[in-house]
């Protein structure tokens, strides 16, 4: 009799404890998202080492190089395009500076999500270039330079893209 009520015992228990010992218990609610795209954003805009805001002005000698650095939210391949904006135009063919791809092994300028370039402003043109390899140049007017604006955009592969802009002030080099 004590086996099989001992018997009896263990095989409620296991039964009990598939079913979850037995309690009232409603299954947790699992609230799937969906997955949430995810823009290019630019981030860390630096101008000869140090971080700018979009909007910011950024104080330029002319004839002196300054280096313009740049992260990507990824390595993946992604491109850069540097403008040259006067009297408030946007980005256009028309204004661009220089378009570089980055992100991959493969890409010498930026193989990674790490960017740079150096550029000057010098003889009524804003000019980049990677080491000794130049990337592109942009004319403008003299009477144009209180209204430079520099303008970054940065696309991924999907065609997600950043753009930020900074207002370039350009003082005369008294060195000379």
């Amino acid at each position: 009799m004590k086996h099989l009520l001992l018997t009896i015992l263990t095989t409620t228990l296991i039964v009990l404890s598939a079913c979850g010992g037995g309690a009232d218990k409603k299954a947790p609610e699992i609230n799937i998202l969906p997955p949430v795209e995810e823009g290019f954003t630019l981030q860390n805009i630096r101008f000869d080492s140090r971080d700018y805001y979009e909007g910011e002005q950024v104080t330029v000698i002319e004839g002196i190089r300054f280096e313009v650095q740049w992260i990507s939210p990824t390595s993946a391949a992604y491109r850069i395009d540097l403008y040259l904006s006067i009297n408030g135009d946007v980005y256009s063919d028309d204004n661009k500076i220089a378009g570089l791809k980055c992100g991959s092994a493969s890409f010498s300028l930026c193989p990674n999500a790490t960017g740079e370039v150096q550029c000057v402003i010098d003889d009524n043109s804003l000019s980049c270039s990677f080491g000794n390899k130049s990337v592109g140049s942009e004319s403008f007017q003299d009477n144009d330079l209180s209204s430079l604006r520099f303008i970054i955009r940065g696309c991924d592969a999907l065609s997600n893209c950043d753009v930020k802009t900074f207002n370039l002030s350009v003082q005369n080099n008294t060195g000379n």
